[in-house]
């Protein structure tokens, strides 16, 4: 098989090195697995929200990525699209019970939404996607564990950070007692409490809808309200309240968006949780899957069109001279964004509910912009990590842990905030930060920047057009049909996962969790067929002559289907690098 290059694995790193004592340390992940999940259990075992949002079957995939999957009888031939982290879990998973694996990959690296760049000139490292993992993912730890990769503890918070709201500077220590001080009119019961806690008292109504109502009909309510109309009505918070939640705790990139979509992202995402890395940087992860992988692994290679046949599926794909090359499969496990899934032509098309769970994903935009100092001065102000947070247009600034360089998060926004750096140049990305910094740090910032930095716009990579999905209120649905889209049944010998088929949504391990499940299915040989609702598409018609029985493969054009095939896009990663002056 072909062999990748370090370069075309996605940068040039040495590889982090294998314990020779490996096989007698076979059980030690295992191990650590059970007393994580005891220690979780103890933690969250009386948490309603928590309850409500467990996964029914998280100890069954806990312990296909500790265990693996059973052998299998019958080996398939298996194409997985897209090498992002579902991508290359599911290729090991379903390599290592016995199937033969192929990945084709759109981008000239693997990794997807997980990119860590490495500073040239320092060797001081930068996550441009992925930068933590809650201690509740539990899968995910055991998963790291299980490659041999070193976890250490991520800084969320330090109570020496800073927040600035209406012209007003605090420590976080003081916002956390007295968030008051910061200008905004709370009324009497909202004051003396930190934001987090004044969020928790809004939960309180859908606290009590969750006892009432039950999981399912609580989130069903919840679907349909957005963030912002929950806290102001149900909620009952005032609207400085409400507003110092967007600010100190960035909740207004949900506040237009679902309201069990921001329960979600708060039971993943809060400064009262604990976290992890990945030392190193989070692109081992995808290199510590790949070292393990034996089948093909094609990168620059974007698939353009599929047809399912009775015993195969035909997957066409664009090559660097924009001809067409065709492979073919038992089954094909699509793992790339809902946009790049869109742009392949399907024969037979996929059935209409798909299309319209294709096209009703809602990918929230994410930016990064990070600044290279020549020392890390915020040691000077007693701080170690955690993030300042600003209503200025950088929002939200990580600071690396001590002895891990100056290499700094200057910036983090997402959903609607990403837009203060959408259509700038990158000089003008990088000095808007700075500016940002400065207004925290003092003149020292300007003083010490060396010039560089750089910038990511996930809604500009040409493969994943967002940073996430993030799903706006279903205001649309019925009660008939408002059940989410199921994912996890194939259609026909296509299969899904991805961080967008499972939820909570954005998040490595629900990535990791699709991936076992398509791999499980897979696995197990059965491939029904996923129809729509009270009717089924032409192909599926009894008697129809381009049935899927058939030789021959389902001509859309036969039944009417005039759209011309999506033509392959060629583009470079929107990752920019710059030295300027100061």
């Amino acid at each position: 098989y072909p062999r990748l290059t370090r370069k075309a694995m996605g940068a040039e790193r040495a590889p982090q090195s294998q314990p020779c004592t490996l096989r007698l340390l076979v059980l030690v992940p295992i191990l650590l697995s059970l007393a994580a999940c005891l220690d979780w259990r103890a933690d969250h075992s009386q948490d309603p929200f928590e309850k409500c949002m467990h996964d029914p079957d998280y100890e069954q995939l806990l312990e296909v990525v500790t265990l693996g999957l059973n052998r299998t009888l019958k080996p398939q031939k298996v194409i997985v699209v897209g090498a992002g982290v579902a991508g290359l879990v599911a290729a090991k998973v379903l390599s290592d019970a016995g199937h033969k694996v192929t990945i084709l990959e759109a981008d000239n690296r693997v990794g997807g939404r997980i990119f860590t760049y490495q500073d040239p000139k320092t060797g001081w490292i930068g996550e441009l996607g992925a930068m933590r993992m809650p201690s509740s993912h539990r899968i995910l730890h055991a998963l790291c564990r299980s490659l041999g990769l070193n976890l250490t503890e991520f800084a969320q918070y330090d109570e020496n950070t800073w927040t600035e709201a209406n012209n007003v500077k605090l420590r976080n220590y003081v916002v956390e007692r007295m968030p008051e001080k910061l200008g905004y009119a709370l009324r009497p019961r909202e004051k003396g409490h930190s934001p987090e806690g004044i969020y928790q008292m809004a939960l309180d109504k859908a606290l009590k809808d969750l006892k009432v109502l039950g999981c399912r009909k609580a989130m069903k309510k919840f679907e349909r309200h957005t963030l912002l109309e929950y806290l102001l009505g149900e909620g009952n918070l005032s609207q400085p309240a409400v507003q110092l939640l967007g600010d100190v705790m960035s909740k207004d990139g949900f506040f237009y968006l679902s309201f069990s979509e921001a329960l979600r992202a708060h039971s993943c995402l809060s400064d009262r949780l604990q976290y992890s890395r990945i030392v190193g940087g989070w692109d081992l992860l995808p290199r510590a899957l790949l070292s393990l992988l034996s089948g093909p692994v094609m990168l620059n290679a974007p698939v353009v069109a599929m047809t399912q046949m009775l015993h195969h599926v035909q997957v066409q794909i664009a090559t660097s001279h924009h001809n067409l090359k065709a492979l073919t499969a038992d089954v094909v496990l699509l793992t790339a964004s809902g946009p790049a899934v869109q742009r392949i032509s399907f024969s037979p098309p996929l059935p209409r509910r798909l299309q319209e769970a294709l096209r009703g994903l809602h990918y929230v935009p994410a930016t990064k912009v990070y600044l290279s100092f020549r020392r890390p001065f915020w040691h000077d102000e007693h701080i170690q990590g955690g993030h300042s947070n600003t209503n200025r247009p950088s929002r939200m600034i990580f600071y690396p842990p001590p002895h891990e360089g100056a290499l700094l998060l200057a910036s983090y926004t997402w959903s609607d905030a990403a837009a203060s750096f959408a259509g700038l140049s990158l000089n003008e990305a990088l000095r808007l930060a700075l500016r940002d910094v400065s207004a925290l740090h003092g003149p020292i910032v300007h003083q010490l920047w060396d010039g560089r930095g750089f910038v990511k716009r996930w809604a500009e990579d040409p493969h994943s057009q967002g940073g996430f999905v993030v799903q706006p209120p279903a205001l649309w649905h019925t009660e008939d049909n408002a059940q989410d889209y199921n994912w996890a049944v194939p259609y026909g010998r296509i299969y899904f996962a991805g961080e967008h088929t499972a939820y909570p949504h954005g998040w490595v391990e629900t990535a990791v969790k699709s991936a076992l499940r398509a791999a499980i299915r897979i696995n197990s040989g059965k491939r029904p067929v996923s129809l729509t609702a009270g009717a089924q598409e032409p192909w599926q018609r009894k008697g129809h002559k381009h049935s899927m029985a058939s030789s021959t493969p389902y001509d859309p054009a036969k039944e009417g289907d005039t759209q011309p095939p999506v033509q392959p896009q060629f583009s470079l990663p929107h990752t920019t690098h710059k030295r300027t002056s100061n």
